[in-house]
């Protein structure tokens, strides 16, 4: 296992609030939670750090792929309607119909030593590494689970049929 190398109280001076130990949110909110949180900080200078995240609010914690990401920021941006998987148009027009979609987050270009899709494939692993470092011995134990079920259900057909001999005599 690994350990943390700061104290709560360091934390708690340094970014207001104790950072979250990922491992723990990796187990306990799972990967697909981790995976947002991760790619959703965004620039907000009432915070001490510059930053805030759309999925955990005022959370102690800097962005640390800062550096990877770039700058994200919170916008608005025109986004076509989709319905039913299909883009909808003006009838009159036929030009696509689009609204404005606010509380959007958008990398500025070029802020970020990763494009959009490098970064993803990055934070991906590190969840996935993450997740690993949680619980190394997860697929073990998922292995013995599949073998103790069919242990149970092996066993489980005789004692079935034991029953049934021993009550058949019995009305």
């Amino acid at each position: 296992h690994m350990n943390i190398g700061m104290q709560p109280a360091d934390a708690k001076t340094w970014f207001g609030a104790a950072p979250p130990d990922l491992t723990l949110v990796a187990r306990v909110r799972g990967t697909d939670w981790l995976y947002g949180y991760l790619r959703s900080f965004y620039e907000d200078p009432a915070r001490p750090w510059g930053v805030n995240n759309k999925v955990f609010p005022n959370v102690g914690m800097p962005n640390v792929l800062f550096g990877l990401q770039g700058r994200q920021v919170v916008g608005c941006k025109q986004v076509q309607i989709v319905e039913d998987g299909k883009k909808q148009y003006d009838p009159l027009t036929g030009t696509a119909l689009t609204h404005e979609a606010c509380d959007q987050l958008t990398v500025l270009p070029k802020t970020g030593a990763l494009n959009e899709e490098q970064f993803n494939e990055k934070v991906k692993n590190l969840v996935t590494f993450l997740a690993y470092s949680a619980n190394p011995v997860k697929l073990e134990h998922q292995r013995i689970g599949t073998y103790v079920l069919l242990y149970l259900a092996f066993f489980f057909v005789f004692a079935y049929l034991l029953k049934r001999e021993y009550w058949k005599d019995v009305h």
